[in-house]
């Protein structure tokens, strides 16, 4: 083909050029609308927002766009002149809906004006919101017992982390116990594993009645449970695993004609963090776990600190 002969693919006459831009402009989905922040007026709008918005030319953006008595407090137009950079704002509205609205400055003349496009992101903020949901569950099924709905290992080891590291720039001691459930494996053996899964339920909120908000309290493993509290005074971390004893002892599992006598050894440990770290949390875990082996040791029922 003779190359003078061949039609070029777009517009070449200036005319020709502003419609094919304006037939682009308006095939847009987007709200297109081009704003004088001078006046805040609308000087120009494409097929999209007059279908959606009316014909609003001439007329206030902020009372006829949103629908406002005054100017968007969301409003970036005057940021984007300022800085000759586009700007953005998600706005939420009252009917659950969310907009993406967009400002571009653009010169004609001596004159700034704002480039409006606003989208609607609804389905994308809902579909955010269900990830954040789904991501939410995940990490609480990664952190917490389902059986005893108590942190789990891997959840109160993070918490207790943060709690050493704090107790160390305010130089406070800590107390951490293991406390075991005597003579479980006979539960099983006996009555099997849904009664013993219902005794770790029971023994779960026993002991969750006793802890305050800022002491951490989680299922080891098995049927071991550990507990992490901030105190000075040893004596008060004394007290407080006595009470976790007594509470277990006067608290026997009931289910039907099923009455379970129950009892815990428990083993703890004091200290000031030196470190704070996790090599630190362990070793006094590991001796708090040789102390709950001498309760077992001598007799059960007891505390070792």
């Amino acid at each position: 083909m003779d190359p003078e002969k061949r039609k070029p693919s777009g517009p070449s006459h200036p005319t020709e050029s502003a419609v094919f831009l304006k037939e682009l402009i308006d095939a847009s989905p987007a709200i297109i609308s081009l704003i004088d922040t001078e006046q805040w007026k609308v000087m120009y709008q494409n097929a999209t927002g007059e279908k959606t918005l009316g014909t609003i030319v001439g007329k206030s953006c902020f009372e006829n766009i949103p629908k406002m008595s005054a100017n968007c407090p969301f409003c970036k137009a005057g940021e984007a002149l300022k800085t000759g950079k586009m700007t953005s704002s998600e706005v939420p509205l009252p009917d659950g809906k969310w907009l993406l609205i967009q400002w571009s400055p653009v010169r004609t003349g001596e004159t700034m004006l704002a480039v409006e496009t606003i989208v609607d992101i609804t389905t994308q903020k809902l579909k955010e919101e269900e990830y954040r949901g789904l991501k939410d569950s995940f990490e609480h099924l990664a952190t917490i017992d389902p059986l005893t709905e108590l942190l789990n290992r891997r959840g109160w080891f993070t918490l207790a982390e943060r709690l050493c590291q704090r107790a160390l720039q305010d130089k406070v001691a800590l107390g951490v116990f293991i406390a075991d459930l005597d003579n479980f494996k006979r539960v099983n053996d006996q009555y099997g594993h849904a009664v013993g899964d219902q005794t770790l339920q029971h023994i779960g909120k026993v002991m969750k009645s006793l802890f305050r908000p800022r002491d951490l309290l989680g299922r080891w493993g098995g049927e071991e449970f550990i507990m992490l509290l901030p105190s000075d005074d040893r004596d008060l971390l004394a007290i407080a695993a006595e009470r976790v004893r007594k509470a277990v002892e006067s608290s026997p599992f009931v289910s039907g004609d099923i009455t379970l006598p129950l009892t815990v050894s428990l083993g703890g440990v004091s200290f000031t963090p030196a470190v704070g770290d996790r090599k630190e949390l362990e070793m006094r875990i590991a001796q708090a776990d040789q102390n709950m082996y001498l309760a077992k040791q001598q007799g059960r029922n007891r505390v070792v600190l």
